[in-house]
């Protein structure tokens, strides 16, 4: 099974102003059988800022491609996680992406 990192902030709809439904985004990528990987709904929020950058960076090894959401120009760790993303070589989907590019990515890692 592929696995799919979110990076970016994780925005509620309700404050959201437009931005990305990030529940859909991940029942879209879990109906193409993807596994998928959510730092913002992990329990870091009581670790220090270097250890919740050394798990997310585990987080990302352990992923097959990276789903960057619009804002993560907006917040350090998402720019970190990109960059570390790509040193990966992980393949990188930019919201939007379309079923049919999700799909070339999922098939080309031999899911």
């Amino acid at each position: 099974m592929t696995t799919i990192y979110i990076c970016g902030d994780d925005i509620p709809q309700s404050e959201s102003k437009g931005l990305v439904d990030t529940d859909k985004i991940k029942a879209k990528l879990k109906s193409m059988r993807c596994s998928v990987v959510n730092p913002t709904e992990m329990a870091f929020a009581k670790m220090s800022w270097s250890d919740t950058l050394q798990n997310r960076i585990e987080l990302l090894k352990n992923s097959q491609a990276v789903y960057v959401l619009p804002n993560w120009k907006d917040s350090i760790m998402a720019r970190i996680e990109l960059t570390v993303a790509m040193d990966l070589k992980l393949h990188t989907l930019f919201h939007p992406t379309s079923n049919k590019e999700i799909k070339q990515i999922i098939t080309s890692l031999g899911n």
